[in-house]
């Protein structure tokens, strides 16, 4: 695995001035604690978030995309500040020229990347691992990540959010989840789609999937998706309250995208089992 850049370490540590601790980290009302350790401490592989999906508490705190208002997008650093604060870490799986799943939400590079730019799909391995990630604040920038860099990492240690993004052929869906079977990860992933499809292919598989959709309900019914085996659901914060609501009492963990900070996360319904956020450690 490459090594994290040494600028971007110092600023982790540095970037987040409160943490949750690790009894608060999945309720309301939490309280803020000391410095997180920065990476390469004693206490960094000390984290706070569950390993399997069966000891989540709710609701629980999904850090987007590694925090993107915190950290530099998907990069190690916001992944592994997210875990050891008590925050399941969340990313998006896209592909390169050679197939290599990388962690990046855009298609283009352009937005999020600096040495780079243009479709992902047509950058080459070396491109990839010599582009660089902006910090949302302007600090230090971040390596950028590969999957298998993340799950050498993090996997089997926490409970992870992958998506894989619309696109991804049915090839490349089996490729993501047979990575995932050769690590025996099937306990700690919650693995997410925008394609029903991809979703009940997940729970096919035996992964705890989450059937992403938008300010409206998709075409498939509550009770088709139950039957899917799709046990959660990642509803756009747009979608009515009373709508969500529905979808809770259809039987599912009800996930709704994204808030800015927790703050905003705790004031959800308390049947609201988890939300994203750019943003977990404001609260």
């Amino acid at each position: 695995m490459r090594p994290f850049l040494a600028t971007a370490v110092l600023a982790a540590s540095a970037t987040i001035g409160t943490a949750l601790t690790p009894a608060a980290a999945s309720g309301p009302g939490s309280a803020a604690t000391d410095h997180p350790a920065a990476l390469g401490s004693p206490a960094a592989h000390d984290y706070a978030a569950p390993d399997t999906v069966s000891e989540l508490g709710f609701p629980t705190t999904i850090s987007h995309r590694g925090g993107a208002d915190v950290y530099p997008e998907e990069s190690m650093e916001g992944f592994t500040a997210s875990a050891r604060d008590g925050f399941l870490p969340e990313m998006d799986i896209q592909f390169l020229a050679d197939g290599t799943p990388v962690l990046i939400h855009d298609d283009t590079a352009d937005r999020t990347l600096n040495g780079v730019s243009g479709p992902v799909r047509e950058l080459s391995r070396q491109e990839w691992d010599s582009a660089t990630i902006k910090h949302p604040t302007g600090g230090p920038e971040a390596a950028t990540v590969t999957l298998d860099e993340l799950l050498d990492e993090l996997g089997g240690e926490v409970v992870l959010v992958p998506e894989i993004k619309p696109g991804a052929t049915s090839a490349e869906v089996d490729r993501v989840l047979d990575e995932f079977d050769d690590r025996g990860l099937a306990d700690s992933l919650i693995v997410q789609s925008f394609d029903f499809s991809a979703a009940k292919t997940i729970a096919d598989r035996g992964y705890t999937s989450l059937y992403l959709m938008g300010s409206t309900l998709p075409k498939e019914s509550p009770s088709e998706i139950k039957d899917a085996g799709i046990d959660w659901v990642g509803p756009s914060k747009n979608l009515p309250t009373n709508t969500m609501r529905k979808l809770d009492k259809a039987g599912f963990h009800v996930a709704p995208y994204t808030l800015p900070t927790a703050k905003d996360g705790h004031r959800l319904p308390g049947w609201i089992d988890g939300f994203f956020t750019d943003d977990a450690w404001s609260d």
